[in-house]
């Protein structure tokens, strides 16, 4: 079974076989999946359709990445969410037919009674691994935090690059009341809170090696909707310099999640990032058939480049 705490040192391998050094940008890809690979909540579907799901989801990352000129010399990290377990996430990096791509993190999140939830959180990249792990969220009184987040360090030598794989509380509100509106708002500030301790522990271990950090997923809150005006869980990530990976595109460009239900088009699904230049190119593709929200993808440049704390 895949363990909720799973951490990885690998030390004296660094420089890992067919690795592509940091003369290259890095692509970044983000995807919430849906209860991927069935897109049922905790039920599976038949084996033949499940197979053709994860083969069709291999395809339309590979895709997507190749849209932003990503290929199998850059380096490249994936992160996924709502997906079932470490299995299925193995299965989905070797459908992408990427050299060395490989699974860096896997939660196993559970619910109050200790079974393993299908909505769980990993990394996937074909850099060397350093560290990966999973965290459940910690919780206070009164305010109980489903899932928690991933993490890992990539790359090698002093060119390491933290990564964050994350899916915040929903806007679920079966009571429809305004207190339930407030307590979801700051379970994801309270969540941000704690990525970005994490990070800073990192940072502290680490010291100048670890350069730069990206944080991708689903965030469950949008910037052009004023249900979330009061909420400071992506400005307290900028206020710690980080960047969105959708700066300077209007509110029709990037749609991650498409209206349905009676909900409007918006943006929950971003890539922030810090320590690198400006993405060089981006792209948002159309997430059906395998789910409602859509798979994100930037390339971000290092060498040669001013930083974005430079800028």
């Amino acid at each position: 079974m895949w363990r909720l705490i799973v951490t990885l040192f690998i030390f004296g391998i660094i420089q890992g076989i067919g690795w592509t050094s940091y003369a290259a940008d890095v692509v970044v890809a983000t995807w919430n999946m849906k209860w991927f690979p069935s897109g049922k909540a905790d039920l599976r579907i038949s084996s033949e359709f499940e197979d053709f799901k994860i083969r069709k989801a291999g395809e339309m990352l590979t895709n997507t990445i190749a849209a932003v000129g990503g290929s199998s010399t850059n380096n490249v990290i994936i992160c996924v969410q709502e997906i079932r377990d470490g299995f299925v996430c193995q299965r989905l990096g070797e459908g992408m037919m990427m050299p060395n791509m490989k699974l860096a993190a896997v939660s196993d999140f559970a619910d109050k009674a200790g079974v393993p939830i299908w909505q769980q959180c990993a990394i996937l990249s074909n850099m060397p691994v350093v560290e990966g792990g999973a965290m459940p969220w910690q919780s206070e009184q009164h305010v109980d935090m489903p899932r928690g987040f991933v993490y890992s360090i990539v790359g090698g030598g002093n060119e390491l690059i933290a990564v964050f794989c994350v899916h915040l509380k929903s806007n679920l509100n079966w009571s429809g009341s305004e207190l339930e509106t407030q307590k979801n708002i700051y379970k994801r500030e309270f969540a941000a809170a704690q990525i970005l301790a994490k990070f800073h522990e990192m940072e502290s271990r680490y010291g100048e090696r670890l350069k730069r950090v990206v944080v991708a997923g689903d965030f469950n809150t949008n910037e052009d909707d004023d249900a979330f005006v009061s909420e400071a869980t992506l400005r307290s990530f900028y206020g710690a310099h980080f960047r969105t990976c959708f700066r300077g595109w209007r509110k029709h460009q990037r749609v991650t999640h498409p209206a349905s239900n009676g909900y409007p088009d918006a943006t929950f699904d971003y890539i922030l990032y810090r320590g690198f230049g400006n993405g060089v190119a981006r792209k948002i593709t159309v997430g059906q058939p395998i789910s409602d929200h859509n798979p994100v993808c930037v390339k971000l440049p290092i060498s040669g480049k001013k930083t974005d704390l430079e800028l």
